[in-house]
């Protein structure tokens, strides 16, 4: 070991002893400081009540009475916590305790002083001279240790940082970073659109200007860093703030949403984080009604299948949030279903949950695990979605997302579940690809089961950033390559939404459902998918074109420039909740279902596609199949004549081969 070492482990061990020496006497330090400050506030009350002019037959009062005011203040000091903390993060709740032990004990001292021992000549007005001082010192001392805390930071290596938004979220941030030695921020003040605020002080730090002044501002303080913490903005508002402090090329990170904040409630600078997609959306905050979603599943068993996927992860989490009785986790992709409970067992240690790995195709496990668990709701979340992948696997989406959905909702039929929801696609409205039509007979399936015991229902939506089919997450791998980022077409638009805001709303909607019901989700303003990747390529600190170049493809098997969430004919309803909507469903009665089924069900087993796809336009009048469905047909209803040409000329040869065989035999 070499002599610097040796020299640099002496040294940690002669500083360690110090610090821990500091811990294990920190209590009577403070116990003897507050001792102090009691002496010194009850002396000066004597000085200011007599003028300075102290006789020694005041002193000899002043040291009679000392004992008694010390033992009266340090007990109820003790009492009301003040003994203990930390100085530097003294807040309005310490200076309150401190005014109320101050109060207490000056009470106690004036009956005590004043009504039984009775010095000779103690003056009356000492003791609540003494109460306004003790308040005034001892609240001053802690809020010096404070201040002084603060200030020794903003000398470190703390980046200097503007905070966008002087409201309650900009307010409890600022407070925090000066609280927390540990930040890498050093906050220097807020940056407010209210011109009432301009100039106003907050927790210590002043409202320098609006937003249109950041640039001035930034130069101004040398800024390196700004906070946006304006949860309760929307997504315009947002983008505009960003943009304006894109161009003063300075670090900038944001606040969560005011819903993300309720969802993970904890410090606000732990939650601050880097912009997302989802933070430029416009769209407003969801308001649900918890006590509705609670009142309906706490207690209760509850089933999902895809429970591995993304939407159905996040209904297994938010589920998880209202302490059902049990959770039935059906999910076919076993290492999916690891990582789910894995993660509910750290988040949700005491949660009741059951893995299952298993097939929505096998029948007889389902109708096990039904028998077993007896689920009180079900959510149906298992299903082929990929658009382009569908096309080229037809007779797979329909056993997977028809035949599948039909084999869990009978089971939740006659083992008498209390609901039953399909989560739909916007997909299935006029659809052009066969994972559109498959959703939307999944749809009639349920609607056709409806005149029974069991509410069954289906929830209707669009894409879902950061689903396991979403588009962004090939986007940003495109940009982390340095492009170029392809796109289908430049007018194409989707409905977006967050993974979490649409399963709160399925969450909402599984309360108001009576059965035979499809909900269609508020979306907001289709997303133009050139604006995102444009929004994508910006939030990786590059510019469109310039960096990353942007291809445009044409539209994948199956895709359409618009997606749309009603069909012409269905009557949509107002629901008690202004992001839900209720859509008339179409009258289907199961026999309906039952011939489809086992119509599809031939059509799937001899893999006829010309028959599969007609079928499904028959059922579905407003399905338009795609160019690529329509080349497998005819390549299909080709190679179905071409086998039949040749099971015909075998069979000609045979009976031409018999019959000559037959001539030679009469000849014979």
């Amino acid at each position: 070991m070499s002599t610097a070492t040796i020299e640099t482990t002496r040294s940690m061990m002669k500083t360690k002893p110090a610090s821990s020496d500091f811990m294990k006497y920190r209590a009577p330090l403070i116990f003897v400081s507050q001792a102090c400050l009691v002496i010194v506030t009850y002396y000066a009350s004597f000085l200011l009540r007599l003028d300075a002019n102290l006789d020694p037959a005041m002193r000899i009062v002043f040291w009679q009475t000392l004992p008694l005011v010390l033992l009266v203040k340090l007990v109820l000091s003790y009492r009301f916590g003040l003994l203990h903390g930390w100085w530097r993060y003294v807040g309005m709740s310490d200076l309150l305790d401190i005014s109320k032990a101050s109060f207490v004990s000056s009470c106690i001292l004036f009956c005590v002083i004043l009504g039984i021992l009775r010095p000779a000549g103690y003056p009356r007005s000492v003791i609540p001279i003494d109460l306004v001082l003790t308040i005034m010192v001892v609240g001053g001392a802690r809020f010096a240790v404070r201040a002084y805390t603060e200030r020794a930071r903003s000398y470190g290596s703390q980046r200097d940082t503007l905070i966008i938004g002087a409201g309650m979220a900009g307010s409890a941030i600022m407070r925090e970073l000066k609280q927390n030695p540990n930040s890498n921020y050093n906050p220097i003040g807020f940056v407010d659109d209210d011109p009432s605020k301009k100039g106003m002080k907050i927790n210590g730090a002043k409202v320098l200007g609006n937003t249109d002044q950041l640039n001035e501002l930034i130069a101004k303080h040398g800024v390196e860093c700004v906070l946006i913490a304006i949860p309760s903005a929307q997504g315009p508002e947002i983008a505009q703030i960003v943009h304006k402090v894109r161009e003063c090329r300075v670090e900038f990170k944001i606040l969560p949403t005011i819903s993300d904040l309720i969802d993970k409630p904890s410090s606000p600078v732990n939650q601050v984080r880097k912009l997302r997609l989802e933070d430029l959306l416009n769209r407003r905050p969801v308001q649900l009604d918890f006590a509705h979603i609670t009142a309906k599943l706490t207690g209760k068993t509850v089933m999902v299948t895809g429970a591995g996927g993304s939407i159905g992860s996040e209904l297994v989490r938010q589920l998880s949030r209202v302490n059902p009785r049990q959770l039935v986790l059906f999910e076919r992709s076993e290492n999916d279903l690891f990582k789910l409970c894995t993660e509910l067992s750290n988040t949700f240690p005491n949660l009741n949950y059951v893995p299952i790995v298993g097939d929505i195709l096998d029948v007889a496990l389902l109708r096990e695990v039904f028998s077993t668990y007896r689920p009180h709701s079900v959510f149906h979340a298992a299903a082929y979605k990929h658009v382009p992948m569908m096309e080229r696997n037809c007779f797979q989406a329909v056993t997977n997302n028809v035949f599948g959905t039909y084999n869990v909702a009978m089971m939740a039929r006659q083992h008498q579940a209390e609901d039953f929801v399909l989560i739909s696609s916007d997909k299935a409205v006029n659809p052009t690809n066969i994972m559109g039509v498959t959703k939307r007979i999944a749809e009639l399936t349920i609607l056709g089961l409806r005149h029974s015991n069991t509410h069954f229902l289906a929830v209707r939506f669009g894409n879902v950033l950061g689903s396991n089919g979403s588009v962004v997450p090939i986007f940003e791998q495109q940009i982390a390559k340095g492009g170029p980022v392809t796109v289908t077409d430049p007018d194409a638009r989707r409905y977006f939404m967050t993974i979490p805001e649409a399963v709160q709303l399925v969450l909402q909607a599984s309360t108001m459902g009576k059965g035979g019901e499809i909900f269609v989700l508020d979306m907001g303003e289709p997303v133009k998918i050139l604006d995102l990747v444009d929004n994508l390529i910006r939030l990786s600190g590059l510019e469109p074109e310039r960096d990353i170049k942007i291809e445009f493809i044409g539209l994948r098997p199956g895709e359409k420039l618009f997606e749309e969430l009603q069909l012409e004919g269905e009557g949509i309803k107002p629901t008690s909740h202004e992001k839900i909507r209720i859509l008339e469903g179409a009258n289907v009665t199961f026999d309906q279902v039952s011939n489809w089924l086992e119509e599809l069900t031939l059509l799937v087993e001899s893999k006829n596609v010309h028959g599969l796809v007609s079928k499904l336009v028959q059922i579905v009048p407003e399905y338009m199949p795609s160019e690529e469905i329509n080349a497998l047909c005819n390549v299909d209803r080709h190679d179905k004549a071409l086998t039949y040409r040749r099971a015909r000329t075998g069979l000609l040869a045979v009976a031409q081969s018999q019959s000559g065989a037959a001539n030679l035999d009469l000849a014979g």
